[in-house]
């Protein structure tokens, strides 16, 4: 069942730079956009990340709509713009396509994921259970690290904190910044970033 007070805003629209730079030879010959890698089970890890927030009343995909095939019909796809912009604009883009969806309160959580993570499901959960208890919304860390990708936001704050402003090639923490979230540690955060990262959790080729 819908928790109608929870939604996502998943960016998955990077280019996966570093991906293809790390990986050797033709190991990426054939192989799908990033958010699109198949596990050893066949899940994407664009699925995993859709698993983790399935309760949620409103989700959005923030990519190039013909780049993200097979996602469920309940999920809004929104792209940048311009398209490649940067993460931050990507979540300015999510935020507009939510406040567009009409069901949002400003009080709302709404979880900022990427789509690229590995196995995000017991993160999402304390991430929620630390922004009910009264927070105006908490940035994930792993071993003191800030991981702005994991988040979750009360919505009016994050829309006023991106109203009116250009986050054009700007990282996650220009917006995130701009608001006073509590640091809640992950039990993970584990992402594909590099071609070894591919390949240690089961979402690359080794021959």
């Amino acid at each position: 069942m819908a928790d109608s007070s929870v939604h996502a805003i998943i960016v998955a629209g990077g280019a996966g730079s570093r991906l293809a730079a790390s990986a050797p030879g033709d190991a990426l010959r054939d192989v799908p956009r990033k958010p699109l890698l198949p596990g050893l089970d066949g899940r994407r890890l664009i699925d995993r990340v859709l698993d983790a927030t399935a309760s949620c009343a409103c989700r959005v995909v923030v990519a190039p709509p013909r780049d993200l095939p097979g996602l469920p019909v309940d999920v809004l796809l929104t792209q940048e713009d311009p398209p490649l912009a940067g993460p931050a604009a990507a979540l300015a883009a999510g935020v507009a396509a939510l406040h567009g969806h009409g069901t949002v309160s400003d009080t709302d959580p709404v979880l900022l994921l990427a789509a690229d993570l590995v196995d995000p499901a017991a993160s999402v959960n304390v991430l929620l259970e630390s922004v009910r208890e009264g927070s105006a919304g908490c940035i994930g860390t792993v071993d003191g690290r800030m991981q702005p990708l994991f988040s979750v936001v009360r919505f009016g704050a994050l829309r006023a904190a991106g109203d009116g402003r250009d986050f054009t090639d700007a990282p996650v923490m220009a917006l995130l910044r701009r608001l006073d979230l509590q640091e809640t540690p992950l039990p993970s955060a584990a992402d594909i970033d590099t071609w070894d990262d591919a390949v240690t959790h089961g979402y690359g080729r080794t021959s």
